[in-house]
């Protein structure tokens, strides 16, 4: 079992946001970093926030690539959400390739999209898995620490120190579930969901706020230290301001953690940053931060490379060009590379 909360190597670094399946973009940017994995050389270690996998082309080709770098020695990973889902053999708009499903699609504000994404064979399944089981939670020194999507000490302090992710949520999971099932939570909760298609057709909004769905939601993010070092806080959203993302409407929204004071320079993924300024009603909860800028001692390297499925599907290609790209954050430097740009972009 690993360490749940492993050290950072030494001197400089190369920290590569989520993935998500997209192995042109990886290849692209790798060569930029003077990465050869062929050779098995790297200018400096490469870090990788977690979310390889999901909703790209060849989540495969990715996690086999990334962990031939980590066998070499020249690279770490972090385990994100999208990787927990797998090893929780939670089935999730955009993991299809993984359990066989070639016709998974992702409802869009364009209507249903196709990732196209390749399906995993049997053994390669196992090999995914496999390497996946393996991950930390995070990755730390004196000064710099890597988690995917939320760091908080009580939660990490709780862990013990190494262990099976998914055996470690479901049993938080279970001791939540009581908690709640005690107080009948879970069972206004179902009863809420099944009036609107379980909350699962972006074409049936619910037309009320179901306190019992964002509470039970809350209490199992929030509470389970997996669940919350790999999806980030949650809060309830205000009435009337439920949201459909992720094949699901939702009743809790991302909490803005990064206000609060950490203790060392913290990376992480997970929040789909964009590149260039915020879209009006687009959910984004680093809208009030300046593409390349830090909030406080926290910096988001993801890019947004996962959505080229939508884009791809509107038309762009790398002809054309995308909005979304698969950035590096080069430590101590603190400027940014990306996969389809020249020269990098200083952070501020």
């Amino acid at each position: 079992m690993p360490r749940l909360v492993q050290p950072l190597p030494d001197g400089p670094l190369d920290l590569v946001g989520d993935v998500h399946g997209e192995i042109e973009a990886l290849l692209a940017l790798l060569h930029r970093l003077g990465v050869d994995p062929e050779r098995r050389r790297a200018a400096r270690p490469v870090v990788f926030v977690g979310d390889l996998v999901d909703r790209g082309p060849d989540s495969v080709a990715v996690v086999e690539l990334v962990a031939s770098l980590v066998d070499a020695g020249l690279a770490h990973v972090v385990l994100g959400n999208h990787e927990l889902n797998l090893l929780l053999d939670d089935k999730k708009e955009g993991n299809g390739w993984y359990w066989g499903d070639a016709d998974d699609q992702a409802q869009h504000g364009i209507g249903r999209i196709p990732f196209r994404s390749r399906v995993a064979t049997t053994t390669e399944r196992d090999h995914v898995r496999a390497f996946l089981a393996e991950l930390p939670l995070a990755l730390e020194r004196p000064d710099l620490r890597v988690v995917h999507a939320c760091w908080n000490a009580e939660a990490a302090a709780a862990l013990p120190h190494a262990g099976d992710h998914a055996a470690l949520a479901r049993s938080i999971a279970a001791e939540i579930a009581e908690d709640l099932t005690a107080r009948e939570v879970p069972h206004r909760a179902a009863a809420e969901r099944a009036a609107f298609a379980g909350l699962k057709d972006r074409d049936v909004p619910p037309d009320r706020y179901l306190a019992a769905v964002a509470e039970e939601d809350v209490a199992h993010q929030v509470r389970n230290p997996i669940k919350l070092l790999t999806s980030g806080a949650e809060v309830p959203v205000a009435d009337g301001k439920a949201f459909f993302v992720g094949g699901k409407w939702r009743f809790v929204t991302r909490d803005r953690w990064w206000r609060r004071p950490v203790d060392r320079p913290t990376v992480v993924g997970h929040y789909w940053r964009r590149r260039g300024p915020p879209i009006e009603g687009k959910l984004d909860v680093w809208d009030d931060v300046p593409p390349f800028a830090w909030s406080g001692g926290v910096f988001c390297v993801d890019y947004s490379v996962g959505r080229r499925y939508a884009e791809r599907a509107n038309g762009r290609t790398h002809a054309t060009g995308f909005d979304g790209g698969l950035a590096a954050l080069r430590w101590p430097e603190r400027v940014l590379v990306f996969d389809d740009r020249d020269g990098h972009a200083p952070t501020t």
